[in-house]
């Protein structure tokens, strides 16, 4: 058997952004990991370990000429992300959409790595052979999505939305967030450590998993939701997710897994 071809590059490019929290990061990844790093600066630098390998020189040649890395400014917005003839890009909904799924006779892995000024919006997604890590963004809105791989958000801040299948998920704030956040894993453990002011209310769903915390618990309820009836009367639905109330209950904050326990812990 014949020994795969492999190329590797690292391929660095850098784009200009005002610090402010009008401005967004958006990454999406195919095969690799992506780690984004805040920093003082008004750039978006970018540093990509770029593999490709096959079992022929001829298709190693296709690789290289066909798969490409792609970083630019979309509106307020600096996209960063994979382009290959098979590969389709919505510009619009900030998503692959994959149009053509032949092997195209090479395979590929890019490991992202990202510095970012503090205060963007990030959103960061991979599928396959890596981990996304965020560290000391200051930015207030921050989305992770892996489906093989965990996701780890170090000294972070900001509405959140973390999605991951595959994977632990392990955060840390170094300010809670202010508004209403979502945390999947479905296959994994869930740590969060927030600040002690905390302020929240948080429901939580599992089919064999746990929930545990060091924060007192001011009280435990069960959401409802108010319909009307065929009659136009009013009738009360008691939902089966459980909810425990921390501080004053500012915000909302979901947790789910299928199996995983979910930590959440005081700094």
């Amino acid at each position: 058997m014949a020994q795969e071809k492999t190329f590797k590059e690292v391929v660095k490019k850098s784009i200009s952004m005002q610090n402010s929290s009008q401005n967004a990061l958006v990454v999406r990844n195919v095969s690799g990991s992506i780690t984004v790093e805040a920093f003082s600066g008004d750039e978006v630098v970018v540093e990509v370990k770029k593999e490709i390998w096959a079992r022929t020189n001829k298709n190693l040649e296709l690789g290289k000429e066909e798969l490409q890395v792609k970083a630019y400014s979309y509106s307020n917005t600096v996209v960063v992300r994979p382009e290959a003839p098979y590969i389709t890009w919505d510009d619009e909904k900030m998503r692959f959409q994959m149009c053509n799924v032949q092997d195209p006779g090479y395979s590929h892995n890019l490991d992202i790595l990202i510095k970012v000024p503090s205060k963007l919006k990030v959103d960061v997604s991979t599928v396959n052979n890596g981990e996304i890590i965020v560290q000391n963004t200051r930015g207030d809105f921050l989305k992770a999505d892996n489906i093989n791989g965990g996701i780890t958000l170090k000294n972070v801040s900001g509405m959140t939305d973390v999605n991951c299948i595959n994977g632990q998920v392990d955060i840390s704030y170094s300010e809670n967030p202010s508004e209403d956040s979502t945390y999947y894993s479905l296959n994994g453990d869930i740590n969060v450590t927030y600040q002690s002011s905390l302020s929240a209310k948080v429901s939580f769903t599992s089919m064999h998993g746990e929930l545990y915390t060091d924060f007192d618990v001011e009280k435990q309820f069960t959401r409802t939701e108010k319909e009307k009836d065929g009659k136009g009367k009013s009738r009360y639905k008691f939902k089966a997710q459980p909810v425990v109330q921390i501080g004053a209950g500012a915000v909302d904050f979901n947790f789910e897994t299928l199996n995983g326990n979910v930590y959440i812990k005081k700094i």
